[in-house]
């Protein structure tokens, strides 16, 4: 947890990166020059209370902070990055750097942006671990669960009016105003043709319970599947390609397909740009690889 602002009530760029982690970002645990655990963020940030265990540090906060909730896994081999420093030294950002030149740590950073090349000298450094702790975390996750907290905090939200409240919770379902923009867009479910709409799902490319309130609502924010479909894209094992191409997970039992008579080189058809841009989520944060 940090606080909103520095002592002097300037904004620091470590703090405010607190606001742009999301749901399913990866954490690297840097403390004492090594990296000794990795996380996975189970939400962004939200306002809290400056914990009392603080005690007198801290004195120049406000009454709150940004407290980001991370799952740890403590790694079984962890690695020192002064160690690989010529490794790690071209991928260093040139601002607002974890790491010095010489691979010692900056003590005024607290939460830093590790740039996709950094992040891939640390996962190859790492051998695999870091790829257990996300499958680790992603099998522990619960969707229904995590879509009845987030529809319970949206219920009890005071800053959403009534009949808002019920257009987003009925979207949840599949239904509402969600329902209806969708049915403007997607007509047959795309692997298996079927048009009948009762038997059709209306599935959020982006999950209900990691979207803002207008993505809930927006018709370009979802697809018409059939319920197996449905329950592959939902959890997972399947995604798609900009152009249609299916994307298919490693960890999806090809009898699968087999039993279901379906086609993995099936092209699915272009998607819209509002598609594209809810699906590249989806393929980075819900297809298991």
């Amino acid at each position: 947890m940090v606080p909103k602002r520095n002592k002097n009530g300037a904004k620091n760029i470590f703090y405010d990166n607190m606001t742009r982690v999301r749901a399913g970002d990866v954490v690297f645990s840097f403390v004492e020059s090594i990296i000794k655990a990795v996380g996975v963020a189970r939400s962004g940030a939200e306002s809290a209370p400056k914990p009392a265990e603080f005690g007198d540090r801290g004195s120049y906060w406000g009454n709150e902070g940004w407290l980001v909730p991370v799952d740890f896994v403590e790694i079984d081999s962890p690695i020192r990055p002064k160690e690989h420093i010529e490794v790690f030294r071209p991928t260093l950002p040139a601002k607002y750097s974890p790491l010095r030149a010489n691979g010692d740590g900056l003590q005024s950073v607290y939460l830093a942006e590790v740039p996709d090349p950094m992040a891939g000298v640390l996962r190859g450094l790492l051998k695999g671990q870091v790829e257990t702790v996300v499958e680790g975390y992603r099998s522990r996750l619960d969707p229904q669960a995590e879509d009845d907290a987030a529809e319970q905090a949206l219920r009890v939200d005071p800053n959403i009016t009534a009949t808002e409240k019920e257009q987003l919770i009925k979207a949840r379902r599949g239904q509402g105003l969600y329902r209806s923009r969708l049915d403007t867009i997607e007509t047959t479910c795309r692997i298996t043709g079927l048009s009948r709409r009762t038997h059709l799902r209306a599935s959020h490319i982006k999950p209900w319970r990691l979207s803002t309130n207008s993505e809930k609502l927006d018709g370009n924010n979802g697809l018409l599947l059939s319920p197996h479909i449905d329950h592959l894209f939902d959890r997972g094992f399947i995604s798609f390609a900009d152009d249609g191409g299916m994307l298919v997970s490693s960890k999806l039992d090809p009898q699968v397909f087999a039993r279901w008579n379906i086609d993995p080189a099936k092209n699915v058809g272009q998607f819209n740009a509002a598609q594209r841009q809810y699906l590249a989520f989806h393929r980075d944060n819900i297809l298991t690889p």
